[in-house]
């Protein structure tokens, strides 16, 4: 699967030429994202609220299966070898006696 992003020439526009029709841009970006390019390489991406909305959406739904998967995968190692778990109360002893008793 190819996963790179595809950009077309209409795309990037140098930033010079945004900053003096920034108007004309934003109305574009709201049909595809527009990449402004600086000394040649692209810096900056301008998209609509409504795709930011979407890609934010998609970004906290993939973190949070992420961060289940991950806390699955602990309670199995856990439940599959309880002797390399911690009690909370020695863990915190410790943090304890770090930070407090140094």
């Amino acid at each position: 699967m190819d996963t790179r992003l595809k950009i077309t020439k209409e795309q990037i526009v140098k930033s010079s030429i945004v900053s003096k029709s920034l108007g004309q841009y934003r109305k574009k970006a709201k049909e595809n994202p527009i990449y402004i390019s600086d000394n040649g390489n692209i810096d900056t991406v301008i998209l609509s609220y409504d795709q930011f909305e979407k890609m934010y959406e998609r970004l906290m739904e993939l973190e949070q299966k992420e961060e289940e998967r991950i806390l699955n995968d602990r309670i199995r190692q856990v439940e599959e070898h309880p002797e390399l778990s911690a009690k909370w109360k020695d863990i915190r002893r410790n943090v304890l006696k770090k930070y407090i008793f140094m």
